[in-house]
């Protein structure tokens, strides 16, 4: 198969999974760019919009599910103890609920939300932190997303991303984050490390399984 990547345009490219049989998102097919680590699939395997929208509207993302908010609490906590002089915040790609938004403010945070099919206004001005909580693995287009959240940063702003990384699992083809039908393009610590070199970050912060800090230089 002769694809470039789709995000650094990269032709090293090769299949890690090929599609299989039957209708399921485990059997679609997998590509891996030799450039920058980024695991992505073809667009013929992405669901429709409209399918998209009401898969997001089944997730349980809610302040009254226990375990969602935790997981957003602990985050927070790395925030806070990483990123220094934060006051205006934007959580990206939010959701039909904006969870993270609400406990950020909680936290004392002034917080914005955007979401291109929720909260589709982007809002002015510039935040001294980024945050993308399960976002960045729907991306179609991750160039101009990426670009879009480094100009909306104020000089030394952080962006924070929770995404799950594909380095971190033994087996790809048993991992479930590749059972999500939404799920589209996996990161790598060695694809964000290529995002900071060419998007003018330095990373500050990284458990080295799903979450990664960067800092705009």
């Amino acid at each position: 198969m002769q694809q470039e990547c789709i995000f650094c345009n990269g032709n090293s490219v090769s299949i890690i999974k090929p599609a299989g049989s039957g209708d399921t998102p485990e059997n679609r097919c997998f590509l891996k760019c030799g450039v920058c680590d980024l695991v992505f699939v073809p667009e013929q395997f992405h669901l429709s919009p409209d399918d998209e929208i009401a898969r997001y509207r089944l997730h349980d993302n809610s302040l009254s599910n226990e375990g969602y908010v935790w997981l957003f609490k602990e985050k927070i906590a790395l925030v806070r103890y990483y990123c220094t002089d934060v006051n205006s915040a934007l959580d990206y790609g939010c959701g039909p609920e904006p969870v993270l938004a609400e406990l950020l403010r909680r936290e004392g945070f002034n917080c914005d939300v955007f979401d291109p099919h929720f909260f589709p206004e982007f809002p002015g001005g510039k935040f001294d932190l980024v945050i993308s909580t399960e976002v960045f693995e729907h991306f179609r287009k991750i160039k101009p997303e990426l670009e879009r959240i480094r100009a909306c940063l104020n000089p030394g702003g952080f962006l924070a991303v929770m995404t799950g990384f594909h380095d971190a699992v033994d087996c790809f083809e048993k991992w479930w984050y590749i059972t999500d039908p939404t799920h589209i393009c996996f990161f790598s610590m060695r694809t964000f490390g290529w995002i900071a070199e060419r998007f003018g970050f330095r990373i500050i912060y990284t458990n080295m399984k799903n979450f990664v800090i960067m800092q705009l230089l």
